[in-house]
C-alpha cells in the first residue's frame, strides 16, 4: 500500500507541472522562429540567416533556458542573445555561425562549455563576460578576432585557447579577470600578424592572463601586451618572428629564458619589463634599436648582449636590473638615455668612444654597497645630465675627455672615495655647485699647465688642488678591455704630415707590445716584450749579456675547441734568414686523436727530411749544392726548402712536385 501512494504522488507531481508549463514562441529574425518549454527549458530554432532579435533574453523567458538546439543554416548570434539566462547549461553552434554578438551570453553562469563550430569568425565584446563556470570551448580555426572582455571573469576556462593562423584582433581584458586563476587558460598562438591589442589609459584590471603560452611556427609578429602574468619559464620564438610588441611579455614572473631569433627587427617598450627572473637575453645583431624600459626591473637579469650596431640605449632601458654586474656597451651608441642603467651594479664602465650625450642617472647607484674604481670620459662625450654617476661609493679617479663641457648637477654626488680628476678640455667645463657634491675638497685636478689659471678662477671648480699635468700625461692615451674580453680598439686622428705610428700596449706598468704602423695605417712593424736575463747589463745605454740561453713563451687565444693544430717556428738572423727552424703540433681541450708528442709538454722538433725512394729530383731550374753528401737549405720565393741527395722538400717534410 505504501508503495503505491508513492507511485500516485509522484504521478500527480508530474501532472501539476504539466498543466503549470508554458510553451513560448516568437521571432528571432526575418527567417527565424522559436519555441520555448518552460517545463523542460528546451529552446527549438528554427529557419536559417542571420539572428536579430533578442526575445529570449527578455524576463521571464530567459529563467527557464536550459538547452538550445540551434538550425543549419543559422549564420549569426545577435546581441543579448541569451543574456541572463543563468540556467543554460551547455551550447553548440552550427559550422554555419560566424559571428557571435556583444553580450550574447552575459552571466550565463551555469555554462560549462560552448562549441563554437567551425565557422566563427568573429566574438563580439563581452559576449561570454561573467561565465563563471565554463570550464570547455571548442574554438574555430578560422576564428579573426575577439573583442574587448569577452571573457572576462571566465576564471574556470582551462581549456586551450587557440589562436589560428587568421586570427587578427584581440581587444583588452578579452580573458581579463578580477581574481586571476593561474592554472587556468593555456594559449596556443599560432596567428601570424595579428594586430596591438586595445589597451586603455585607465588602469582597469583585467589584462591579457594565461598560466602558459605555445607559439605556432609560422608567426611573424608577438602583439603588445600578448600575454601578462604568464608562466612559462622559457620561452623559444619561432624562426620567422620578425618584430615583438610593446610589453609581449611584461611581468611574465617565471619566465627565465627566451630565444629571439636572429630575424627580429623590432622590440616595443617593455616588452620584458618585470620578468623578475629573466637571467639572460641575448638582442638579435639586426636590431638597430632597442625600446624604453625593456628590461626594467628584471632583478635576475645578470647577462645581457647588444648589437654591434645599435646607437642609443634608450631611457630606463635596464633600470633596477639588480643582478647586472657587467655590460658591454657597443662602439656605436652615442647617446645613453635618463636611468637606463640606474641601480645596476655594475664593477666596471667602459664608455663607448663614440658617445657624445650621456643622460640623468644612467649610472645611478644608489643604495648599492660597491661601484666602479675608475672612470673615463672619452673624448667624443661633450655632456652628461643630472646624477648621471651618482652614488659611487667606491670610484678613486675621473678622467674627462677634451670635448666635454657639461657636467650635470649632482653627476658625481656622493662619490666620496675620489681623490684624482684628470681633465683635457682646455677650458673649465660648465659645473653646479653639486656637481661633485659629496667629493672631498682635497682631490687633485690635473689640467694642461695653460689651463691652470682658468680652473683655478672657475666656480666651483677653484675649491679642488688644480696641479698641472706633466708632458707624458698629455700624450698618454688610457686603453681598458673589457673584462673577459681579449681585444681592444685603437681609435686616433691621423697626421699629414706623419711617417708612421707607433702603439705602445702596456701590462702591468711595462711595454708588453709594440705596433708600427705606416701613414696610411698598413702595418710596419710588431714586437712583443722579452723576459729580462739576470745578467743583462745596461752599457752605454744599451742592453749586453753574455749569452746566457733562455726561453720565450707566448699565449695564442680564439682557437677552436677539440682541434689539432699545426706550427712552424722560424728563428731568423739580422737579414731574416732561418738559423733554426721547429716543427710541432698540439690540440685544443677535447680532441682525441694521436699527436707526436706524450703529454702536455711541446717539444719543438726539427723537420724530418724522408728519402726519396726514386733516387730522382722533380724541380728543374734550380742548381743543387755541389756537395750531395750535405743537407743544404734556402729561402726561394718565400718558401725555406731543403736540399738532400734524395731530393728537394719543403718545411714539413713534403717533396716538391
Amino acid at each position: 500500500m505504501k508503495t503505491k501512494v508513492s507511485i500516485i504522488l509522484v504521478c500527480l507531481t508530474m501532472m501539476a507541472n504539466s498543466a503549470y508549463a508554458t510553451v513560448y514562441t516568437g521571432s528571432l529574425g526575418p527567417e527565424l522562429t522559436y519555441t520555448l518549454d518552460s517545463g523542460t527549458g528546451h529552446v527549438v530554432i528554427e529557419g536559417r540567416g542571420a539572428m536579430t532579435s533578442d526575445d529570449l533574453s527578455n524576463y521571464p523567458k530567459r529563467e527557464y533556458v536550459k538547452t538550445v538546439s540551434f538550425p543549419e543554416g543559422l549564420t549569426s548570434i545577435c546581441a543579448n542573445a541569451f543574456h541572463g539566462c543563468y540556467n543554460l547549461q551547455s551550447v553548440v553552434l552550427p559550422d554555419s555561425v560566424t559571428t557571435i554578438g556583444a553580450y550574447a551570453f552575459q552571466e550565463c553562469t551555469k555554462m560549462t562549455s560552448a562549441d563554437l563550430g567551425k565557422g566563427i569568425k568573429t566574438i563580439n565584446s563581452q559576449a561570454f563576460i561573467f561565465c563563471s563556470n565554463l570550464r570547455k570551448v571548442r574554438w574555430s580555426d578560422c576564428l579573426e578576432s575577439i573583442g574587448d572582455m569577452a571573457f572576462y571573469n571566465c576564471t574556470n576556462l582551462g581549456d586551450t585557447v587557440f589562436f589560428p593562423k587568421t586570427f587578427k584582433t584581440m581587444g583588452w581584458g578579452a580573458f581579463g579577470s578580477e581574481n586571476y586563476n593561474s592554472d587556468s587558460k593555456v594559449m596556443v598562438w599560432e596567428a601570424i600578424h595579428a594586430n596591438d591589442f586595445v589597451r586603455y589609459e585607465s588602469d582597469v584590471p583585467g589584462e591579457c592572463h594565461f598560466s602558459y603560452i605555445i607559439f605556432g611556427d609560422s608567426v611573424e609578429y608577438i602583439p603588445n601586451m600578448l600575454c601578462k602574468f604568464m608562466y612559462n619559464d622559457s620561452i623559444t620564438l619561432p624562426e620567422t618572428v620578425k618584430e615583438i610588441g610593446a610589453s609581449a611579455f611584461t611581468n611574465c614572473s617565471r619566465l627565465q629564458k627566451i630565444n629571439i631569433p636572429e630575424g627580429v627587427t623590432s622590440i616595443g617598450a617593455s616588452a620584458f619589463a618585470g620578468c623578475k627572473k629573466l637571467k639572460q637575453l641575448v638582442l638579435p645583431s639586426g636590431l638597430q634599436k632597442i625600446p624604453e624600459q625593456l628590461c626594467n626591473l628584471c632583478e635576475a637579469l645578470d647577462s645581457v648582449k647588444l648589437p654591434a650596431g645599435l646607437t642609443v640605449i634608450p631611457q630606463k632601458a635596464f633600470t633596477g636590473c639588480s643582478s647586472l654586474r657587467s655590460i658591454k656597451i657597443p662602439n656605436s651608441v652615442t647617446n645613453i638615455g635618463n636611468s637606463a642603467f640606474s641601480g645596476c651594479p655594475l664593477d666596471t664602465v667602459v664608455l663607448p668612444t663614440s658617445l657624445n650625450v650621456l643622460g640623468d642617472a644612467v649610472f645611478n647607484q644608489l643604495n648599492l654597497t660597491t661601484s666602479p674604481k675608475h672612470l673615463v670620459l672619452n673624448d667624443k662625450l661633450v655632456a652628461t645630465g643630472m646624477g648621471t654617476f651618482a652614488n659611487w661609493s667606491d670610484l678613486e679617479s675621473i678622467v674627462i675627455g677634451k670635448n666635454v663641457a657639461i657636467l650635470g648637477q649632482d653627476c658625481f654626488l656622493a662619490d666620496s672615495s675620489v681623490t684624482d680628476i684628470t681633465c683635457y678640455a682646455a677650458q673649465p667645463p660648465l659645473i653646479y655647485d653639486g656637481t661633485f657634491n659629496g667629493v672631498p675638497d682635497t682631490a687633485k685636478v690635473h689640467v694642461m699647465s695653460s689651463s691652470v689659471a682658468a680652473y683655478r678662477a672657475a666656480q666651483y671648480w677653484s675649491r679642488f688642488r688644480i696641479v698641472a699635468l706633466d708632458e707624458e700625461e698629455i700624450i698618454q692615451k688610457t686603453v681598458t678591455v673589457d673584462p673577459g674580453q681579449t681585444t681592444a680598439d685603437f681609435t686616433w686622428p691621423t697626421d699629414s704630415a706623419a711617417h708612421s705610428y707607433q702603439i705602445d700596449i702596456y701590462k702591468n706598468g711595462a711595454v708588453f707590445c709594440k705596433l708600427t704602423l705606416g701613414n696610411r695605417g698598413q702595418l710596419l712593424g710588431i714586437s712583443f716584450s722579452a723576459p729580462k736575463r739576470k745578467n743583462d747589463q745596461m752599457v752605454n745605454d744599451q742592453m749586453v749579456n753574455d749569452s746566457q740561453s733562455y726561453t720565450l713563451s707566448f699565449k695564442v687565444t680564439g682557437l677552436d675547441e677539440a682541434s689539432r693544430y699545426t706550427y712552424v717556428l722560424s728563428v731568423l738572423d739580422e737579414n731574416d734568414a732561418p738559423l733554426h727552424v721547429y716543427v710541432g703540433d698540439f690540440a685544443t681541450l677535447g680532441y682525441e686523436g694521436e699527436l707526436q708528442y706524450d703529454g702536455n709538454e711541446l717539444i719543438p722538433t726539427p723537420p724530418i727530411i724522408p728519402g726519396d725512394p726514386d733516387g730522382q729530383s722533380v724541380i728543374t731550374g734550380i742548381e743543387k749544392t755541389d756537395s750531395e753528401s750535405s743537407e743544404k737549405k734556402a729561402i726561394i720565393e718565400g718558401r725555406l726548402l731543403f736540399f738532400t741527395p734524395q731530393g728537394i722538400y719543403d718545411i714539413t717534410g713534403k717533396r716538391i712536385e
